[in-house]
């Protein structure tokens, strides 16, 4: 059995998603998983990106953040989340939370971050 190696649970989420590089590539897309570190974004033509790229994203047109390609295959890219404004985290700690069965679980990974 292999050894889970992800810090953050992920929940599996259909969300829109809009990204936009530095170089003006805009793209539409859903979430297929997402957890506090990242997401893994569907996307219907992947472009080519590297390792470490880093793109704005804005999930459902009220959350943004800025992540960065951590690995792509033919079916999407997996971001790591980088950075986000308070106003914004507040609301995705909250979309989060109400699309979890396991909320104390989520809370707890969020360490000195997850005082409601």
């Amino acid at each position: 059995m292999r050894k889970e190696r992800r810090k953050h649970k992920r929940l599996a989420l259909n969300l829109k998603a809009k990204l936009m590089h530095d170089g003006g590539l805009l793209l539409n897309g859903v979430t297929r998983n997402i957890s506090f570190g990242g997401t893994f974004i569907e996307l219907d033509g992947i472009p080519q990106v590297l390792k470490g790229d880093y793109f704005s994203l804005t999930l459902l047109g009220k959350v943004e953040f800025t992540c960065c390609v951590i690995h792509s295959n033919p079916d999407g890219i997996g971001f790591k989340f980088d950075f986000i404004l308070i106003k914004y985290y507040e609301r995705f700690k909250e979309l989060m939370l109400s699309n979890t069965r396991d909320p104390d679980r989520l809370i707890k990974e969020l360490g000195r971050w997850g005082k409601l």
